[in-house]
């Protein structure tokens, strides 16, 4: 090998050779050796006074000889050298401060070669007695690490994950980590941060360094740094508007933001209860997650989302107003009949739902009180047949303006404050037969003159023989009750008028009952008819109570009924005796006189209605005392009393019980002794004649009684 001239005198305090390809450049081709002078001086640095500032490109060391040292750096692709010109003087030693390049890596390489050695790529340093020096014999230690910052410049941690990370300037110089109302782990990346409060807004991270780091605060070295950070979590917007506060099963629709994507199952709580989740759609705009959970209270609510395998890595919060809930008007409304306050177990209604701003309200079935129907846009209710007592109307709470797929979801369950009763809705129905039934609900029935049972028409006056009288009754049918038109309360009256006009007491009935649908039928038989021309007057009717019947929407109605009228027939002639009282008989013929005070047994012969009514004109006779009280008339003496027998015709009307007045012409025989009358009693008196015992008589009376027969 070729061998460079020696430099220096003959002792050697050390030797170096460098290779071709050295700094200082060399005609050698190989390498190079340097033989030092063994009297220079050698420097001497103190280990323990090393300093290495990365941030600010500093270092600084104390030591003795430390003139024009040479002190090189290494730190990846970059280098640089530097002399320590001119030492400070601290004590009886010197001090360097080398100036280096900033922003320079804790763990870069550090060198220092006296003034008098040679430095290069392929430089070989050997010692006095010329054996090779390992480079560590050169290399700084620095007995401090001191750094400008930990921290990287940041004012917020983001924990949309369940977690955060703290980045660090120089991870290597952290021993350990605190945070406050959190938990930190010291990782190769950072600080990660675990099991963030969902309430908490702000975290303080707490760094301690390792025993070789110090960080710079001015004129002092400090072993740890602290630094506070705004929490930033997963954003997390409500879509389903504000949740509605004292309202069952509420639900929240709820959108993660789509930065927040991730595969981790979260855990979400609504208040301090845990949530269910009901449905979840990843979209391009972030996930829909539907939230089901237990009824609310108060002004606001927190919605906060956390990651399942931890419940204290908050992903999200959110904090919303509650609203009341909407107090809509539910009505039920029978068809054809107007609204009801109770729900109908045997037939349906149509529930009636008002509008509510921004949403709309779907009435809801309740398992074991009622069910719905839908037909088209109508809904209609009706109660469980076994079910009774009161139940509350539910609606659900929906919103138009959701995402598509969710605009089925009910947000909460509203229930009607007012119970309503559960029970069967009565319609009055008709009893006579109508297009939706062809029966009749009610009969009357007579035989007729063959003994063969007829139907009586309602409204239609009709004549029964007078031997089928006991035949005649009233068939209520209950079977014929459709179960929708509910239980029917009715009132039967049955009244039986004689000819004349009084009521027959044992004949006329009134029955008050309930109708049940398909119970068997009530038959009702007539009695106490006993006379001709006997008038029967049957009356069905239902019994007007607005608790029990549904009666319409118009004005006050009144609810169906029926009636049935019919006569006992009976002869065409009637015969008769009665009392007769003449209150102003007229004697025509000669001597005309005023009977006063008459009174007599009067026989009528008459012809009689269709109804039993006799006629006006009748014949009649009897046997009448007249002229009880005589009286002076015309100048004659007093007609004397008499008694006579009659004939003759009458108009005869009746008054009512049994009583009539008429108007007769008679013809007359009295039996009474002679009776001497002046013609002309003012002219000649003397001039007398007998009075005949025949008269015509003609005056109005008062007839009482009527016992008789018809012919």
């Amino acid at each position: 090998m070729e061998q460079c001239p020696r430099v220096g005198g003959p002792a050697r305090s050390a030797a170096r050779c460098a290779h071709p390809r050295s700094r200082q450049g060399s005609d050698c081709q190989r390498s190079t050796l340097v033989t030092l002078n063994a009297t220079a001086a050698w420097p001497e640095i103190d280990p323990t006074s090393v300093n290495f500032y990365p941030d600010e490109g500093r270092l600084d060391f104390k030591g003795s000889r430390l003139e024009r040292v040479q002190v090189l750096w290494l730190a990846g692709n970059r280098s640089g050298q530097q002399i320590c010109i001119t030492p400070t003087a601290v004590g009886k030693t010197q001090q360097c401060e080398i100036p280096l390049e900033r922003k320079l890596p804790t763990n870069a390489v550090l060198e220092w070669f006296p003034a008098f050695a040679q430095t290069g790529d392929n430089v070989t340093t050997f010692d006095a007695q010329g054996r090779q020096a390992f480079a560590a014999a050169f290399t700084l230690q620095p007995a401090k690490t001191v750094v400008g910052q930990i921290f990287t410049p940041a004012e917020s941690l983001d924990v949309s994950q369940g977690f955060g990370l703290v980045p660090l300037a120089h991870p290597e110089a952290l021993a350990s980590a605190d945070c406050t109302l959190a938990r930190c782990e010291v990782g190769s990346d950072g600080i990660q941060v675990h099991s963030v409060p969902g309430q908490a807004t702000q975290i303080t991270v707490t760094a301690r360094l390792s025993p070789r780091f110090a960080i710079s605060r001015g004129d002092h070295l400090e072993s740890s740094a602290s630094a506070s950070f705004t929490l930033v979590r997963c954003p997390l917007a409500l879509v389903s508007g504000p949740p509605l506060r004292d309202a069952d099963e509420p639900e929240i629709l709820v959108r993660v933001a789509e930065r927040c994507q991730s595969d981790v199952r979260l855990h979400w709580t609504v208040g301090t209860e845990s949530a269910e989740v009901i449905r979840s759609v990843r979209t391009s705009d972030g996930d829909y997650v539907l939230l089901r959970t237990g009824q609310l209270a108060g002004g606001s609510v927190t919605i906060t989302a956390t990651r399942a395998d931890s419940t204290v890595s908050v992903v999200g919060t959110l904090t919303t107003p509650t609203m009341a809930p909407p107090r809509p008007q539910a009505t039920l409304e029978l068809p054809g009949h107007g609204p009801i306050n109770f729900i109908p177990t045997n037939r349906e209604a149509r529930w009636l739902v008002g509008s509510v701003p921004h949403a709309r309200l779907l009435p809801l079935e309740l398992p074991g009180a009622y069910t719905l129907r839908a037909d088209k846009d109508r809904i209609f209710i009706r109660g469980e047949g076994s079910a009774g007592g009161f139940a509350n109307l539910r609606m659900a709470y929906r919103r138009d303006d959701l995402p598509k797929g969710f605009d089925d979801v009910n947000l909460a369950v509203l229930t009607e404050t007012v119970q309503r009763p559960l029970r069967e809705a009565s319609v009055p129905v008709s009893f006579w037969p109508t297009a939706a039934k062809q029966d009749p609900i009610a009969e009357f029935l007579c035989a007729d003159k063959k003994g063969k049972i007829q139907t009586i028409e309602p409204g239609k006056p009709a004549r029964i023989p007078y031997t089928s009288r006991e035949s005649c009754h009233v068939i209520i049918h209950q079977e014929r009750i459709l179960p929708e038109d509910g239980q029917q309360e009715v009132v039967l009256d049955i009244d039986v008028t004689k000819a004349g006009g009084g009521k027959r007491p044992d004949a006329s009935m009134s029955e008050r009952m309930v109708l049940r649908p398909g119970g068997t039928p009530r038959v009702f038989y007539l009695k106490g008819i006993t006379e001709q021309f006997d008038q029967i007057g049957v009356r069905l009717s239902h019994i007007v109570d607005e608790n029990r019947y549904v009666l319409g929407t118009g004005s006050k109605q009144t609810p169906p009924s029926t009636q049935w009228s019919a006569v006992v027939e009976g002869g065409r002639i009637r015969l008769y005796v009665s009392l007769n009282v003449p209150a102003g008989l007229y004697r025509m013929n000669e001597p005309a006189a005023s009977l006063s005070l008459n009174f007599g047994v009067l026989g009528r012969l008459t012809w009689l209605g269709h109804d039993g009514k006799e006629g006006l004109l009748g014949l009649e006779t009897g046997v009448l005392g007249a002229s009880l009280i005589p009286q002076q008339y015309n100048g004659n003496p007093a007609f004397p009393p008499t008694l006579l027998t009659l004939f003759g015709v009458g108009l005869r009307v009746e008054i009512g019980q049994g009583a009539a007045v008429g108007v007769h012409l008679w013809g007359a025989y009295e039996f009474r002794n002679e009776y001497q009358y002046s013609p002309n009693p003012t002219e000649n008196p003397l001039l007398t004649r007998t009075a005949t015992h025949w008269s015509v008589l003609f005056g109005p009376s008062i007839s009482i009684g009527n016992v008789g027969t018809n012919l």
